[in-house]
């Protein structure tokens, strides 16, 4: 590895392994790229080569960022955001260097962010690199540098558990940082960096230039230099190392004083013997996160003893879930009676859950949300009712992307769930942007859409005023409705007077059903727009029409998993496949439409694959004859 970490950034390799983590990471976004990113990784070297470049060049400069307020059960929110991809992947390289030299800083009692500690296997995947498109697991266990959150949170909390149990510290202090990643102070944050690794001015002060420039200003648009994007993996990288001088002080503070300290991010455990010494302690993390410009949140800040930490630390109906959950995702294939078992299981569990009937919040949110997790995974309709009565009071976030998830898999209540959702959404009840554009995405996946959800998502895409993440959500649940050439050219007069970008994107899976020869003449306009985002559109499209062989992969990516979920999601790219240049394309195509048919329930996507067929079966007896 060269002296200056800088000039490692630019190599194709490290870059092809930023992209598959940044790509993973983004699962986890608070909002959704209208492709995916299958646009870009349907070119990736050509797309690394010229990040590469502009690195090599010094010329890379960040984009902005786009940002919508992510709502909590409390009714208040926070400011959530995303990069574009060439940004996150440059971040995650920029990690991949400088996290070894940075882990070897950390306390063992940090947990949060670790290296792992095979680090000969780091960088040495070069026959998967070559890949555009990994398995999420493959990803998790070849690409990532860093030990993953569901082996190393587990650890934090059993080393406390045993620090309490088995050794005897009675007292705990018990504190909540103040909007946390709001308030890193991107100052000391570069004084930290340079502190730790004075040989590497220049990525450092790269790597804090998109910071200052993605910094949230006051009212009067004056830079605070205060704040790092939230939701991402690099982000919690950084939030991580920026609490090292908190774990230093403790260190030291614990040479003379008998205490445990233990830490997953800004999650931070004192525990000690002694009532005085905890209260020492409490006095130390004060001074010291004031240090760092960060705050106690008072109301949340307490010395607990005796059974108060067993309740503040420990859940018995959270570890049985999570028990489950593990057993179940070990599992390749459940019989009925296993799965009849798990699913009761659950619903012991579930009856456990607090605050039901108002809305739950904190700990027995958690809870619930695992729960969910665990009827997704057996793709049981348990919990649609009790998910559906939350979504109507409950605005949080993490609630609404786990419904998401849940009600992609319903085989049954769709009806309900779609008329449910419905009343949501046209209700006067004021809605937090997120809801809303989170309603519309779940409403892609019920198997019957009432005919008032159409017209609410029309309506929501022509308004103006509407936030554009709830617009691009709309747009995307129409673009799954088979239109009539009178709606496609609504649309295109949408499409050429649209001002956002990330609605003109998703306005272009609806325009993926012009006829032959109008999305070829699409196509071209888009390759030749002024705008990147729109031409990465193109030249995917341009791929899937005229390239036999990124056809024909694209193809076996789609049916790959024979999911219905997977197929609505890319029936914009079956519909320019179905247009295809190549015959060998247009036949492989019909095979598989043909198969997968008789196993899809979902009445919008079945028109749209019977007209697909239709138009195909029509072009092979054309060439047939001909």
């Amino acid at each position: 590895m060269p002296k200056n970490f800088y000039d490692k950034l630019s190599d194709m390799d490290l870059l092809r392994r930023a992209w598959h983590l940044a790509r993973d990471d983004s699962r986890t976004d608070f909002m959704f790229d209208s492709f995916r990113f299958s646009d870009f990784g349907f070119h990736l070297d050509e797309y690394l080569q010229s990040i590469s470049q502009s690195l090599q060049n010094e010329s890379y400069h960040p984009s902005t960022l786009l940002t919508i307020d992510v709502p909590k059960s409390s009714l208040s929110v926070r400011p959530g955001s995303i990069m574009n991809i060439e940004d996150k992947i440059v971040l995650f390289a920029i990690a991949c260097l400088i996290a070894p030299p940075l882990d070897k800083k950390l306390p063992p009692n940090v947990y949060s962010w670790r290296v792992k500690n095979d680090r000969r296997r780091l960088f040495h995947d070069h026959e998967i690199l070559k890949f555009p498109f990994l398995k999420r697991r493959t990803v998790h266990r070849r690409m990532n540098i860093v030990e993953p959150w569901y082996t190393a949170w587990p650890r934090f909390i059993k080393d406390v558990e045993v620090a309490y149990e088995r050794e005897g510290y009675k007292y705990m202090v018990v504190s909540d940082i103040v909007s946390y990643f709001e308030n890193i102070d991107l100052h000391l944050l570069r004084d930290l960096l340079l502190h730790n690794l004075p040989r590497q001015p220049k990525i450092i002060n790269f790597l804090i230039n998109p910071l200052e420039y993605w910094a949230w200003p006051t009212v009067y648009n004056s830079p605070i230099y205060r704040g790092i994007p939230q939701g991402n993996g690099v982000s919690s990288f950084l939030g991580n190392y920026y609490l090292l001088p908190l774990d230093q002080a403790f260190l030291k503070f614990s040479k003379g004083k008998d205490i445990k300290y233990l830490r997953y991010m800004d999650d931070v455990k004192v525990l000690a013997k002694d009532p005085a010494i905890a209260r020492e302690a409490l006095f130390l993390m004060n001074d010291k996160l004031r240090e760092l410009r960060l705050n106690i949140q008072g109301s949340k800040t307490r010395i607990l003893e005796g059974k108060a930490i067993r309740q503040e630390l420990f859940d018995d109906r959270l570890d049985k879930v999570n028990e489950i959950i593990e057993e179940i995702q070990k599992k390749r294939s459940l019989s009925t009676a296993e799965r009849n078992k798990y699913v009761d299981d659950l619903k012991d569990i579930l009856k456990k859950v607090k605050g039901k009937r108002s809305i739950i919040k904190d700990k027995e949110l958690r809870l619930f949300r695992r729960l969910i997790t665990g009827f997704t995974l057996l793709q049981h309709s348990g919990m649609v009712d009790l998910v559906l009565t939350q979504l109507e009071k409950n605005p949080d976030a993490r609630l609404l992307n786990s419904a998401v998830r849940y009600f992609r898999v319903q085989e049954r209540n769709l009806r309900k769930i779609s008329n449910r959702l419905l009343k949501i959404l046209t209700s006067r009840e004021p809605l937090f942007p997120y809801q809303q554009a989170h309603f519309f995405m779940m409403m892609r996946y019920v198997r019957d859409i009432p005919t008032e959800v159409w017209k609410e998502a029309r309506r929501i895409l022509r308004l103006k005023s509407s936030h554009w993440y709830v617009r691009q959500q709309a747009a995307q649940l129409l673009s799954i409705k088979p239109l009539s050439k009178q709606e496609l050219g609504n649309i295109q007069k949408l499409f050429n007077a649209e001002k956002h970008l990330e609605v003109r994107k998703a306005l272009c899976h609806a325009l993926a059903q012009l006829a032959d020869d109008e999305c070829v003449e699409f196509t071209r306009r888009l390759v030749f727009s002024t705008e990147p985002s729109l031409q990465k559109i193109g030249r995917f499209y341009h791929g899937l029409l005229f390239d036999e062989n990124k056809g024909l992969e694209q193809i076996e990516a789609i049916f790959r998993q024979d999911r219905e979920d997977i197929l609505l999601d890319s029936v914009h790219q079956v519909e320019v496949l179905s247009k295809a240049n190549h015959r060998v394309v247009q036949q492989e195509l019909l095979k598989r439409l043909r198969k997968i048919k008789r196993r899809i329930k979902r009445r919008v996507l079945i028109q749209r694959i019977e007209r697909i067929i239709s138009s195909l079966e029509q072009e092979n007896n054309g060439a047939t004859k001909g």
